[in-house]
């Protein structure tokens, strides 16, 4: 701690500076210091103030004098103010005295004014309530009520004085009590009156007395009241008449007094059922056709009315009756329906007629309705009753199938007449909804694919099932059954549609359509395997021709009987009683056609091939091969449809018919008519290349000789590579190897089949 000398010496002082900021905590250097020493630092401290005062008194005492002159001067002029401020508040207190004494007692006089004004308003109202009581006016049109005008002007006093009586102001004065209760007692007169008059005006659809009650009621300010009141009623008599149109019950035998031994239960009485039935079904018709189409009726024609004469506040109202009614329906049918067994039985058994008295009501609601609107029927009310109908429906129409096969025997015809006969049930009944009727046909299309699937259970699909060597053996008589089966069920199903034309929606038609398309696909399936065994068969019968030496033999033509080859009279025999055994049985023609029609194609192009395969050709069995071609057509006649060989696709007969004619023409005149009707496309240009290497040299060798396959091999590559231009690439792949060959060798020229070749080799270019 340093000595105290001056001003900064004490700012800088550890001990005072404490003192100089209130702020500072006490320093660790006062618990230091002792009283002694902390009071002579206080001392100096003090001494050190005092010189710095007299010194700045001394250097500024001219500054000091001149500030306590002024001070003077101030004190001054504030007494001078505070005089003239005395004289001002003098003067406001004599003129607030002027003001306050007129304002009070104007203020006064208002109050009264105001006070007679509202007197002299109530004398006036009541003055008019007694003009309008006494002066005979509503007496009057009260007696005569009857009057149209009179009721409605008597309706308009009775609101005017209702509005004038039951004012605030009026409340509690006993002048008026009496005429209050008067006027209370007209407007229950007026709204009777008006309530009578619009009952009688909806139900006699009188335009007059309708729009009279609406007027009397606007005018007695309850216009919706009432509407709402009659839509409440409406509905209240609706419930009452479906209530007790499904408040049935069946007569036991204790009700008819007869008794019953301990441990017995109560049973219907003989006949009672169907007699309930009956009831409940008129009932129904009842509440439907009679009740409910009345109010409807009556609701529209109230909401034209308002429409025509009053707000449009209540447009739409018919339409909102007419929800209300199908949520109170399907409310009460719920209930009776979980209560009774036997309406619950009643309404899900029979539901398409529960679902027809619907329909009815809103055909003739909507040939009635004058206004833009459906009554359309909400899924609420009808939806617990159709599902248990459909499920019903379905069970009876999956059950005789089932049935049908459940034992190892196949179903008869007789069975499946029974399920037709459930089907024409169904799909009847169903027709009064075209929603309905879409929903049967589908679940009929079930029961046709589940019979296609028992079907196709019970076939035999062994071996013995694609055999065509021997007889039919039982899996393919098996097999024929049940094709024959599905034939029967997709006739008598066409039928029940036929019959149904018209009535049926097309969407089921089209349903039951596409289900009996499985019966075909199903009886193609079956004759699958036959139909490729046959194929086969006729492949290996064609394939036979190369192993016939006559086609080789170059003895002349002349002096030599020319017959048909062995493989083709083979051919024809096998193909007719194939026709006869495996496929006659088959009544399903049109299935069996279509997969002939196709074993007749590819018999004629197989045939077409291998004959085009056969080296070397001699001229007899060029001869020979032209007999075949002839033979050929009566060969695969069976397989069509009354022998006609146009049923085929025509690109084969065509090549048949035109390969025929060239294989009788030389070499140069077979490339020279290809190459004319190569547009045409009747012969294709690598069966012709084929034939042609047929008297070909032996170091010209055919594509599967040169490219190591046997004849089989090349069909298969053929069978796999229908391009032309493929074959025909196949084919020059032959013809380089032999150019190259004749150049290795230096031969001086080639066969004369090969530049003809080459021909044919070049319109692969232009594919």
């Amino acid at each position: 701690m340093g000595e105290i000398v001056d001003l900064q010496s004490i700012e800088n002082d550890d001990f005072l500076k404490q003192f100089l900021d209130p702020k500072n905590s006490v320093s660790d250097a006062r618990k230091l210091l002792t009283v002694a020493q902390q009071l002579n630092k206080f001392g100096k401290a003090l001494e050190i103030l005092d010189a710095e005062l007299h010194q700045l008194v001394l250097t500024n005492h001219e500054d000091l004098l001149s500030q306590v002159t002024w001070v003077e001067k101030i004190e001054g002029v504030l007494s001078l103010m505070q005089t003239h401020v005395q004289s001002l508040l003098s003067s406001v207190e004599r003129l607030r005295a002027k003001i306050v004494e007129p304002f009070n007692k104007l203020e006064s006089q208002t109050i009264v004014l105001k006070k007679l004004h509202e007197a002299s308003n109530l004398l006036r109202k009541v003055g008019r309530v007694q003009h309008l009581l006494h002066s005979q006016k509503l007496e009057s049109q009260i007696s005569n009520a009857i009057q149209s005008s009179e009721i409605i002007k008597a309706a308009k006093s009775i609101n005017e004085l209702e509005q004038l009586m039951f004012d605030d102001d009026l409340v509690g004065l006993n002048l008026i009590a009496n005429d209050q209760q008067a006027v209370k007692a007209h407007k229950l007169t007026a709204k009777k009156i008006a309530t009578i008059t619009l009952s009688q005006g909806l139900e006699a659809s009188d335009n007059v007395k309708v729009s009279t009650a609406l007027q009397v009621f606007e005018n007695l300010g309850i216009l919706s009241k009432a509407i709402e009141k009659t839509e409440k009623l409406a509905l209240s008599e609706i419930e009452k008449v479906a209530r007790e149109a499904l408040d049935v019950s069946l007569p036991t035998n204790q009700d008819l007094g007869k008794r019953t031994g301990p441990g017995r239960a109560a049973l219907p009485s003989p006949g009672s059922s169907g007699n309930l039935r009956v009831r409940l079904w008129e009932n129904l018709d009842r509440l439907l056709q009679d009740t409910l189409y009345t109010h409807c009726v009556q609701i529209e024609f109230l909401e034209r009315i308002l429409l025509e004469h009053f707000t449009k506040e209540f447009e739409g109202l018919s339409q909102l009756f007419w929800s209300k009614i199908i949520n109170l329906l399907a409310k009460i049918f719920i209930e009776r329906s979980q209560a009774s067994s036997f309406i619950k039985q009643a309404l899900e058994g029979e539901y398409p007629k529960f679902l027809r008295v619907f329909l009815d009501l809103r055909k003739r609601l909507k040939e009635k309705s004058q206004l833009i609107g459906t009554y359309t029927i909400s899924k609420d009310i009808l939806l617990p009753f159709e599902n248990a109908y459909l499920s019903r429906s379905i069970s009876r129409l999956l059950d005789p199938v089932h049935t049908m096969f459940s034992g190892d025997v196949a179903p008869s015809q007789d069975e499946i007449d029974s399920l037709i006969r459930t089907v024409t049930s169904e799909l009847s009944v169903s027709l009064v909804d075209e929603n309905l009727s879409t929903v049967v046909a589908r679940n009929v299309g079930k029961s046709i694919r589940l019979f296609c699937l028992k079907c196709e259970q019970g076939l035999v699909t062994s071996g013995e099932a694609s055999q065509v060597i021997d007889t039919p053996t039982s899996g393919q008589l098996t097999n024929i059954t049940f094709a024959n089966l599905l034939y029967y069920l997709a006739l008598q199903m066409n039928r029940v549609v036929a019959n149904l034309a018209g009535s049926l929606p097309q969407e089921g038609a089209a349903i039951i359509a596409n289900a009996l398309e499985d019966t075909n696909k199903l009886t193609k399936n079956i004759l699958s395997p036959l139909i490729a065994s046959i194929t086969d068969a006729i492949e290996s019968i064609i394939l036979t021709m190369h192993d016939d030496p006559e086609f080789r033999d170059p003895s002349s033509v002349q002096n030599r009987e020319i017959g048909c080859s062995l493989y083709i009279k083979e051919l024809q025999g096998f193909i007719m009683r194939t026709v006869s055994t495996f496929l006659a049985p088959y009544k399903n023609q049109t299935v069996v056609i279509e997969c002939c029609n196709s074993v007749a194609s590819r018999c004629i192009e197989f045939f077409v091939r291998h004959a085009c395969l056969i080296r070397p050709l001699s001229e007899y069995g060029k001869a020979k091969l032209i007999v075949d071609f002839s033979q050929m057509e009566v060969a695969v006649a069976p397989l069509c449809r009354g022998g006609q060989l146009g049923m085929l696709e025509q690109q084969q007969y065509r090549t048949l018919r035109a390969l025929k004619s060239l294989i009788a023409l030389g070499p140069a005149k077979i490339v020279e008519k290809v190459l004319e009707m190569k547009g045409e496309g009747s012969v294709p240009p690598s069966l012709v290349l084929l034939h042609l290497f047929s008297g070909a040299p032996p170091e010209l060798q055919s594509p599967h000789q040169s490219a190591g396959w046997s004849i089989s091999r090349l069909s298969q590559w053929l069978d796999n590579n229908p391009s032309e231009k493929d074959r025909l690439t196949l084919c020059s792949g032959t013809l380089q190897r032999y150019e190259l060959t004749i150049r290795q060798r230096n031969l001086p020229s080639f066969h004369p089949l090969f530049p003809l070749m080459m021909k044919l080799v070049s319109l692969s270019d232009n594919k």
